[in-house]
């Protein structure tokens, strides 16, 4: 197996430290180029009848044909498409406009020496996606428009994902889009302002109050909130014994949302468990230089408190850049890790300092293998496959289509969403999800369940740990409730 000399690892993290992490203290790693973007114009319009754009009146009208009257009786009788919201973006009587973002990866896993799954051709399932969606009625009788955006993850930056948003907003003039990985500051305002419903399934740390600040454009429908996340982990890792004989240590982004969450979510939990933590640090991510100081800071107060136990608040990677700045300091311990915590990256880069790492695993796809964790999974995962396969796409594994199951979920929710909603717009959508409630199977997660006034839907996770045998990490358990 191939892995990145240290010495040129470390200076490419500290050059993608600076190049990433200055920027809002909530976001993450290196995401989307809006400077390479390509928007792809095709557009899937698959007639459902003769008459080409199906028309629900139309077809009831046709039924009889003896007068005119009788025909007008029965339009009026027809069900009644459901109309647009006042200033929502995308939507005529016959089509509704996606669209789709594409993260391109490749840049990062060379300049990492990062080996990353293929995963195939991610336009085209978007296509044979829409295509099946079209086939089937679209969404409220309206057929799906795609608009596809590739983006070169390396480079992204505020000023990028603002060019993007203009492009989805103003060029594509989207009703929703779908989003795979922006992660600066201004990005999610600025479809908002816009009317923009976001579909995302970015690992983008948002809790609740970050969502109301964004109701009712801001959706992540298959991932769990933040603070759900958070309670969650720390849940397991005490019911799992994992704390147990250890000493506990914290590093936190220094962020708003992460000393809410710890405040909230993490600490309660422990403090319940009768766990004590020995030293808590928070990590200032607004350039290079404070980055690299908080963390060396951190190791130093880990080592006087005899710390082994350490837990990350805040996503960004922090875990990454952590246990490479642990390794040079020549610091040990076993690591908490989640889904927002690059699983396959720690395990593929730094498998030495992984032993005992444990946690849980909201993405199956990007997470475990398909032996930990059967492929497909369940019927809609089955259901998106199938539609891969039919289109003549290749389907080797689950991280081969993994994008694509997220895809297929966001098309099939939007569809099963608009077909009972009232008004077509980002409200309507919100209220016609809430009602689904836990009646939606996902593809590309372990479950979702939609409450009203919640706008993350992810609903289960499975405890997972590193197995040096495979130097991977491993499933410990069914999918668990995170609400138990």
């Amino acid at each position: 197996m191939h892995r990145t000399d240290p010495r040129r690892l470390r200076t490419v993290i500290a050059i993608l430290a600076i190049l990433t992490l200055a920027l809002n203290a909530c976001s993450q790693s290196a995401s989307d180029n809006a400077d390479d973007s390509t928007n792809t114009d095709d557009t899937t319009t698959a007639a459902t009848s003769d008459q080409g754009n199906p028309d629900p009146a139309d077809a009831d009208a046709n039924t009889d044909t003896d007068t005119d009257s009788d025909a007008a009786s029965n339009q009026d009788e027809a069900p009644t498409l459901a109309p647009a919201g006042p200033d929502t973006p995308g939507v005529t009587d016959d089509e509704i406009t996606m669209s789709f973002i594409i993260t391109d990866t490749s840049a990062v896993a060379a300049a990492f020496g990062w080996e990353t799954p293929s995963e195939g051709d991610r336009e085209a399932q978007v296509m044979a996606l829409v295509d099946a969606a079209n086939a089937n009625g679209g969404v409220a009788g309206r057929q799906i428009v795609p608009k596809i955006h590739v983006f070169n993850a390396i480079t992204d930056g505020p000023v990028a994902e603002e060019q993007l948003c203009n492009a989805i907003t103003q060029d594509d003039k989207a009703f929703a889009v779908v989003m795979t990985g922006q992660l600066q500051e201004n990005a999610r305002p600025c479809y908002a302002a816009a009317n923009t419903l976001m579909l995302d399934a970015t690992l983008y740390p948002v809790d609740n109050a970050g969502f109301e600040e964004l109701a009712p454009y801001y959706w992540s429908p298959f991932l769990p909130s933040y603070d759900d996340l958070v309670s969650g982990l720390g849940s397991d890792l005490v019911a799992s014994g994992w704390f147990d004989g250890g000493t506990v240590g914290v590093i936190a982004i220094d962020s708003g949302l992460s000393q809410r969450v710890f405040d909230e979510q993490f600490a309660p939990v422990l403090r319940e468990a009768g766990i004590e933590i020995a030293s808590y640090n928070t990590i200032d991510p607004t350039d290079g230089t404070s980055f690299n100081n908080d963390q060396l800071q951190a190791i130093v107060n880990f080592k006087e408190a005899g710390v082994d136990r350490v837990v990350a608040i805040g996503g960004s990677r922090l875990v990454s850049w952590f246990i490479d700045t642990s390794l040079v300091q020549n610091f040990s311990a076993e690591f908490a890790v989640s889904s927002y915590d690059a699983p396959d990256f720690n395990t593929f880069n730094y498998p030495e300092m992984m032993g005992g790492a444990a946690g849980i695993s909201v993405l199956p796809g990007y997470d475990v293998k398909d032996a930990e964790y059967a492929f497909p999974a369940n019927d809609a995962e089955k259901g998106c496959v199938d539609l891969f396969v039919a289109a003549g796409l290749d389907v080797t594994d689950r991280a081969s289509v993994r994008t694509g199951l997220v895809f297929c979920d966001a098309i099939n929710l939007v569809a099963a969403a608009g077909n009972q909603a009232d008004e077509i717009s980002a409200a309507g959508i919100s209220e016609a999800v809430w009602g689904l409630g836990d009646s939606f199977e996902a593809a590309s997660v372990y479950g979702v369940e939609f409450t009203p006034g919640i706008y993350a839907g992810g609903d289960k996770y499975v405890r997972f740990s590193f197995d040096e045998t495979c130097e991977c990490m491993t499933i410990d358990s069914d999918p668990i409730d995170f609400d138990g």
